[in-house]
């Protein structure tokens, strides 16, 4: 039976470049900034990083795309994307409802505006010039994380005085990191002076702490988003973060197309267990004791345990994996000569590698806004919403 484990890639790649020297080049690669000229890295990092970060942009295979979930946290509206995703598109499914996808935040905020209530003068929070430290509780909750603005106008009848303002910052749940998917509440105001301060989302306490006080006369302002928690409906897209809305009163299954970076199995085995490209905390990847809550990006050859046994998730991956880290390297060494004609041998290779999407999508029409019933979230809905 033919085997392509990380031997086999090792060997094509060094027989492709010549590299057949391990003193040249060595199999692994030394450790995070420990590359020179004298440790150049190995073959492994160059398939690695074929594997990882070039294939599953220039191969689209249909086999590399699935739908990824993950939970919604109660409160929490912005979620960044783990580093494992290479795209990611409509259609949604949110507890199985398809619902509106949006990429274009002028489109997103037109249906859900983050228009601010304004507290101005509240009791707790009136300038003395003497005060530094103001407790008071605003009067609409809950608090939209990242949309509080806390400062002062200038009182007409004195000299104008450079004045404080405070602001919260958005705590997206990383959806990489378990350990930190919560709800980070009370939230930190930082004042443009220094200061400090606290707020509290659910409740609306909020303390700040003057390093110097205000000027007496001057009128104190908070502006932020109140907001009603209910089940979601739609998603914004953007800087690699989702953007819910509504902000989720509950824990929702959140389903989405996603093309992912492809995972690796043990052995050729069908039935051999696959370990993911993506691995969060301590004894894995390439990382000695990680903490808790490290990401380790795996590929071939891991080093907790080392295994030459590992193989691609998909049989028609492993000659356009050596081909393409064989051109990595060649393009380093400045070896134009061999990479033209390795080149056209690549292209060969992946359109073989993509033959079976091709076949399948010829299959069906190109889906447009004509020729399916796209889901919209301004028609009256017939599930409950609460």
């Amino acid at each position: 039976m033919t085997a392509w484990d990380l031997s086999r890639l090792r060997y094509t790649v060094r027989k492709l470049t010549g590299k057949f020297d391990i003193n040249q080049m060595p199999d692994a690669s030394p450790g995070p900034g420990l590359v020179s000229v004298q440790n150049p890295p190995g073959v492994d990092h160059y398939i690695n990083d074929y594997y990882l970060y070039d294939m599953p942009e220039d191969l689209r295979s249909l086999k590399l795309r699935n739908f990824y979930t993950f939970a919604t946290i109660p409160n929490v509206g912005t979620y960044s994307l783990p580093q494992n995703i290479n795209e990611i598109y409509d259609p949604i499914y949110i507890d199985n409802y398809q619902f509106k996808w949006y990429q274009s935040p002028a489109e997103f905020y037109q249906v859900w505006p983050e228009l601010n209530f304004i507290d101005r003068n509240i009791p707790g929070f009136i300038p003395d010039g003497v005060t530094t430290i103001f407790t008071f509780t605003l009067t609409q909750t809950p608090i939209q994380q990242g949309s509080v603005v806390i400062g002062m106008s200038p009182n007409v009848n004195s000299p104008s005085t450079a004045l404080e303002t405070f602001r919260d910052t958005d705590h997206p749940s990383p959806l990489d990191v378990p350990i930190q998917q919560v709800f980070v509440n009370p939230g930190t105001l930082t004042g443009n002076f220094g200061s400090t301060g606290t707020i509290d989302y659910l409740t609306g306490a909020v303390t700040l702490n003057f390093l110097n006080p205000p000027p007496a006369g001057t009128v104190s302002s908070c502006h932020y988003h109140p907001y009603v928690a209910s089940r979601p409906r739609d998603i914004l897209y953007w800087q690699d973060q989702l953007f819910i809305r509504p902000i989720p009163n509950d824990t929702y299954l959140v389903k989405v197309m996603a093309y992912m970076m492809p995972t690796a199995v043990l052995s050729a085995a069908t039935n051999a267990p696959k370990y993911p490209s993506l691995v969060v905390g301590p004894g894995t990847g390439h990382t000695t004791n990680p903490a808790a809550d490290t990401i380790t990006v795996q590929g071939f050859g891991r080093t907790d345990p080392a295994v030459l046994t590992d193989v691609p998730d998909l049989n028609e991956m492993w000659q356009l994996i050596a081909y393409g880290a064989a051109l990595k390297i060649l393009i380093e060494e400045g070896d134009w000569q061999e990479i033209e004609p390795l080149t056209g041998i690549y292209e060969r290779q992946k359109m073989l590698a993509q033959r079976k999407t091709l076949k399948q999508l010829a299959h069906q029409r190109i889906p447009t806004v004509y020729s399916q019933n796209a889901a919209r979230s301004d028609t009256w809905p017939i599930f409950p919403l609460y």
